[in-house]
């Protein structure tokens, strides 16, 4: 089972002496939003996602003041932005469109963009049951161009791609359609399998980036956790070529040297789209390591600013 290539990663230029790789920028939950009245609403989930953004969301979220990362991106070099899931906030087919519209203008700038499915994506039953979010975003990250070793999110609950020197990315979709008080995730017992053997699959000298929504580790509430986590820890415990774990959901930053654990470095990219404090990573890979620095939002005028707060550096 292999992943084709994505094609070549731009080189970008660091205080560092050593140059890296590829530099990567971290977001999620970005939950573009549109309130919608439809009375059919009130047969699935989607009148409490609305009461919700009437109530709390739309006055804490700002997924419009996400085109201000442009300008950032551009003078930080960033060669590919992952995006670790919630683009919508009820999977209503309006806000797949402004997310993906967001996402087109990264593209436009040459970033390659990598997007996989958080809870709010798969927010209805019905949305889940279309696979409503594949049918904006991507559900590989290459071209299916062999059919038996592609993997595809909508189809297998994995995908992935070689960023060259030796690294890849692999995401995964555990996100599913729940009931009105629950935002759980499920590693199943299938996607365990297929994550197994397409690790086994990669020389032992290769490198991976383990993308997914959720987070490894119970979050406040068991009713937001992802189900079977333990599985998926044990499964990383036994591959010590995932380097790094990042996820969102939980809406706070956090980065989490575990490899003492025989867990890889995990990052929460905390909410990107949160009016005030919201946070993402940018990500350097070099053959010694990776140096992580935290960008964090203010405002000033009424104009939206990203600034450093923090940077980490990680030796292999």
């Amino acid at each position: 089972m292999v992943f084709p290539l994505i094609g070549p990663i731009n080189y970008c230029h660091m205080s560092t002496l050593e140059k890296p790789y590829f530099r990567l920028a971290h977001i999620s939950d970005l939950h573009f939003s549109k309130l919608t009245w439809s009375p059919s609403q009130f047969f699935s989930k989607r009148w409490l996602g609305n009461m919700n953004l009437a109530l709390a969301r739309k006055h804490t979220f700002d997924p419009g003041g996400l085109t201000s990362l442009l300008p950032v991106f551009l003078e930080r070099n960033i060669d590919a932005v992952l995006i670790t899931g919630d683009l919508t906030s009820t999977s209503h087919e309006k806000e797949f469109a402004l997310a993906q519209e967001f996402i087109e203008t990264l593209r436009q700038e040459k970033f390659k963009v990598f997007t996989l499915p958080g809870n709010h994506d798969h927010y209805t039953r019905k949305a889940y049951k279309k696979k409503l979010f594949y049918e904006f975003f991507d559900a590989s990250y290459t071209p299916l161009t062999d059919p038996v070793s592609s993997l595809s999110l909508k189809e297998d609950g994995l995908t992935g791609a070689y960023f060259g020197h030796n690294w890849w990315v692999i995401a995964l979709d555990t996100a599913l359609a729940t009931s009105l008080l629950s935002s759980n995730g499920y590693f199943s017992a299938e996607l365990e399998h297929k994550l197994e053997i397409a690790l086994n699959d990669l020389p032992d000298d290769h490198n991976v980036i383990l993308i997914n929504h959720f987070p490894l580790f119970a979050t406040e509430s068991q009713r937001k956790s992802l189900l079977r986590r333990e599985a998926l820890k044990k499964l990383i415990e036994r591959f010590p070529k995932i380097k790094l774990f990042l996820h969102g959901h939980t809406h706070r930053h956090c980065i989490a040297d575990l490899r003492s654990s025989n867990l890889p470095i995990i990052l929460d990219s905390g909410s990107t789209a949160q009016k005030n404090g919201a946070t993402w990573n940018l990500i350097d890979i070099t053959s010694q390591g990776c140096d992580i620095e935290v960008f964090k939002n203010s405002r000033q005028d009424n104009a939206l600013f990203w600034s450093p707060v923090s940077k980490s550096n990680f030796k292999w």
